[in-house]
């Protein structure tokens, strides 16, 4: 089946040269750099659309901005895409934990769906199949095998609210020193970018 691939980067840009969304960056790196979440989840969904575009594969990104975008309207618009063609979507982002101020040793890679099994069950689980043959005992997987198979799952509301297979990915913890200098390599990126690609083929291909 033919779908379209609607990419959601988590959080704001930067916008006349200040980050938009409070917090959601990594503590400051011994250069005074910090790793914003939302500049780099828009990287790496540019690198995906690049990448999907190539195999021929329908995306969007569904804010294409700067703007830290409400969550209402960024499902909003992914339920009015699903509604004229058939729709996957993907919400990227990194995950953090402790006081944001300092670094913390939390790492790992994580992708969630919605509690119950839906089709989102079987794209989130392509898609860890994926990235653990990308990154294979390099990381963490945090994962819940609770109900067979290894998504963990959350009522977020992008995930809860969509009309369509929708699952958020967290692709590292930018809170983790080591992690987040891994998270800015193109190696990483790459990576995480390969394993997207093939879980929605083999999901197209299967559906």
């Amino acid at each position: 089946m033919k779908y379209t691939i609607v990419l959601d980067p988590g959080h704001g840009g930067i916008i006349n040269g200040k980050y938009v969304t409070a917090g959601k960056r990594s503590p400051k790196f011994d250069d005074g750099t910090y790793l914003f979440e939302g500049v780099n989840n828009r990287e790496l969904v540019r690198k995906i659309m690049l990448a999907l575009s190539a195999e021929g594969i329908d995306c969007v990104d569904i804010v294409d901005s700067q703007q830290d975008t409400s969550l209402e309207t960024r499902v909003s618009r992914a339920n009015a895409l699903n509604r004229v063609k058939s729709c996957l979507y993907i919400s990227i982002h990194s995950d953090a934990n402790g006081d944001g101020a300092n670094w913390d040793s939390a790492s790992g890679l994580s992708v969630y769906t919605s509690k119950g099994q839906t089709k989102s069950d079987e794209l989130a689980q392509l898609t860890i199949d994926e990235l653990q043959e990308q990154f294979g005992d390099n990381v963490k997987w945090r994962t819940d095998k609770s109900d067979a198979d290894e998504d963990k799952e959350e009522n977020f509301y992008v995930l809860k609210n969509t009309n369509c297979p929708a699952i958020l990915c967290e692709l590292g913890f930018h809170t983790n020193k080591e992690e987040a200098k891994k998270m800015l390599t193109v190696e990483w990126k790459n990576k995480c970018v390969i394993a997207l690609v093939y879980a929605i083929k083999k999901y197209m291909l299967k559906n």
